[in-house]
């Protein structure tokens, strides 16, 4: 081990410094940096609607406080058909929509970042690239798709189609030959935009093409999850841990990984819930056990704040402890940043494929109950899973979860503190 972090610390460490300065990296940091009090308003939003305005969740349903009923002083089907629920649910749905201003704002922050790399005009590629992820958006909302396409996976979409987007309206832009001349009377201003009128029809021709190759790619995929889920695959422990290893590589990108992945839990891992807890089933990996993935990116933050000499990571966990609690770990991942950071990339998905393991291994032997409820991808860790196994044993789980993620990112953590980053060095120049 001695001889690995030795090795770890001479090979990589000496270029982390200068991978900090990677122009795509930094402009996708600074677009984030922007959308964090979006994300957490959104977040914020998707817990008041899945615990206040839920019908049939913890604090409306009989199941829980049963404030449904004394409320509307009905029951049973009487009060799932009442203008009572029918009200919470357009509530509910809308906030759902509220999704979309993350992703819109996505498209607007990160392409209009990419045009200064790329020497575009900024108005023009912002403006080109929401054209052509609205374009985008409505093939989805042709076949009924738009809720989805709207949640977490619209996360995905915005980014990959932003760079799409912003990629050839700026190839094609830095190509004289198709400026429009113009007449130099018009206004100087007129001509600027007025001249890159074939470039933006071509940009958006390519990205229309593009964009059903990859809508006909999509539905292929689909039919075959569709066909893979006849099969027991989604219950096998390799291909599960393959699984997470895509979804943690996919955020240590900076890319949603479960929104990304949102149609295997859609296809197998949400049915298996219900199969559980309509008592059809006893899957092990389920909705509910997901739902709290994120408990080891709050191991990292304890081991930063037990072993980091880094003050600008110690006042970031701080800050981000209580969100993590929640299970809002986007201040803390982008905020350090965990996000293409290569000090934490094997610990960051070695941990919750561990979890993965320990996780199979007690459910499988009786230890811990399956996960028979989904609760709310924002109920407090411990809690959240005391209420979907209906046990102790899954508040339990999860502890023993936590204290493994910690042993995990310490050794990582104490060899981090062998590099000084870029905002450090900068504040001691400040001070001398």
């Amino acid at each position: 081990m001695e001889r690995f972090f030795e090795f770890w610390t001479l090979t990589f460490i000496p270029s982390i410094t200068n991978f900090y300065q990677n122009k795509y990296f930094s402009a996708v940091r600074r677009s984030f940096y922007i959308l964090l009090p979006f994300w957490l308003t959104v977040s914020f939003l998707d817990l008041i609607g899945n615990i206040f305005l839920n019908p049939i969740g913890l604090l409306m349903d009989k199941d829980g406080l049963n404030l449904g009923f004394w409320l509307t002083g009905l029951s049973g089907e009487d009060y799932l058909q009442s203008d009572f629920v029918q009200g919470l649910q357009t509530c509910k749905k809308i906030i759902g929509y509220s999704y979309s201003v993350v992703a819109v704002t996505i498209v607007g922050t990160l392409s209009s970042r990419l045009s200064e790399i790329w020497n575009a005009d900024r108005t023009l590629t912002v403006l080109c690239s929401m054209a052509s992820y609205v374009m985008s958006m409505s093939l989805y909302a042709a076949a009924n798709e738009t809720s989805s396409y709207f949640s977490e996976l619209g996360f995905f979409s915005a980014f990959a189609l932003t760079f799409i987007s912003a990629r050839i309206f700026s190839w094609l832009y830095n190509f004289q030959k198709l400026k429009l001349k113009l007449p130099k009377s018009l206004p100087k201003e007129m001509s600027k935009y007025l001249s890159n009128i074939f470039t933006i029809l071509l940009t958006l021709i390519i990205f229309i093409l593009l964009t059903i190759f990859i809508y006909q790619f999509k539905v292929a995929g689909e039919s075959f999850l569709q066909n893979l889920s006849e099969m027991s695959i989604f219950q096998n422990p390799v291909f599960v841990l393959i699984y997470q290893f895509a979804v943690w590589f996919l955020w240590w990108l900076g890319i949603p990984g479960y929104g990304v992945t949102a149609k295997i839990q859609e296809i197998a891992y949400i049915p298996a819930q219900i199969g559980n807890q309509i008592g059809m089933s006893a899957a092990i990996f389920t909705e509910g056990f997901f739902e709290a993935g994120v408990i080891h990116v709050l191991g990292l933050i304890i081991a930063i704040l037990v072993f980091s000499q880094h003050e600008n990571w110690r006042t970031v966990s701080k800050f981000s402890l209580p969100l993590m609690l929640f299970n809002v770990q986007e201040v803390f991942i982008f905020g350090l940043p965990v996000i293409l950071n290569p000090i934490f990339l094997i610990p960051y998905i070695l941990a919750p494929m561990a979890n993965t393991l320990v996780g199979y291994f007690a459910i499988s032997w009786g230890i811990v109950p399956t996960f028979q409820v989904a609760v709310p991808w924002t109920m407090p860790l411990f809690v959240g899973a005391i209420a979907g196994t209906h046990s102790i044993m899954g508040g339990i789980l999860q502890a023993v979860w936590l204290i493994m993620d910690i042993f995990i990112y310490a050794p990582f953590v104490i060899t981090s503190n062998a590099l000084e980053l870029p905002e450090e060095k900068k504040a001691v120049k400040k001070v001398e």
